[in-house]
């Protein structure tokens, strides 16, 4: 596969811990100096909840564990995979490099911010959505993979 391909899949995280969500400070792109949940592109043949687990731990220094599916984004060209994950360790430090800050914002201050984009803020809303059902991993594993290579969500 080479790296365009790679480029098409990419996860993000949705993490609240205490009533705050982790987010970062893009420095480049459509996004660039705005606010949003971390995330990236898949390497080559890792799983979406690997990506956004190795993700939020390279732009954040925080760890976590992706549990639940609860979004998916996409365009002609790619498709963004938004897992619902639970904070395991660390505070948050901006990698210098993808952000220029990585922070723990207040819910009711993240809805509001014109600072953040507004994508996140919908998703933020549909996690914090009790009556919205999320995609749970499934124990099925087709018989020719294995739980680290092919995964349901239902």
């Amino acid at each position: 596969m080479d790296s365009m391909e790679n480029d098409r899949k990419s996860s993000a995280s949705c993490i609240i811990k205490e009533d705050k969500v982790l987010l970062v400070k893009h420095t480049y792109g459509a996004a660039a100096g705005k606010y949003l949940i971390p995330g990236g592109f898949s390497e080559e043949n890792e799983m979406p909840q690997v990506t956004t687990e190795r993700e939020v731990l390279e732009e954040t220094g925080v760890t976590v564990k992706a549990n639940d599916l609860f979004a998916v984004r996409f365009t002609c060209q790619e498709v963004w995979i938004i897992f619902v994950t639970e904070y395991v360790k660390g505070e948050p430090v901006s990698d210098h490099c993808e952000n220029e800050e990585a922070l723990f914002m207040p819910i009711d201050e993240l809805l509001v911010s014109e600072n953040v984009v507004d994508t996140t803020k919908e998703m933020v809303k549909s996690v914090l959505d009790v009556t919205k059902s999320v995609l749970k991993i499934s124990d099925f594993v087709n018989s020719r993979y294995d739980i680290g290579t092919w995964q349901l969500y239902i």
